[in-house]
């Protein structure tokens, strides 16, 4: 997808997760609505769950998360 901000133009990828549906949360409005949890995927670095540091970059600022 092509995005334009301030005057800077860049492509941006949707972040794509696994999730596993869970139970029922509630009702809104007449409709049940139900509790997705991210399916932990360990081992492969930037995927969901902690493990060891992950390199991020924040405003063109890299950092470390342990």
């Amino acid at each position: 997808m092509k995005l334009h901000y301030r005057g800077v133009n860049y492509d941006s990828e949707p972040s794509i997760a696994d999730v596993t549906e869970g139970e029922t949360g509630g009702t809104y409005r007449g409709h049940t609505w139900k509790i997705h949890k991210p399916k932990l995927h360990r081992g492969r670095p930037g995927s969901v769950g902690r493990q060891g540091s992950t390199e991020l970059t924040y405003r063109g600022v890299t950092y470390r998360r342990s």
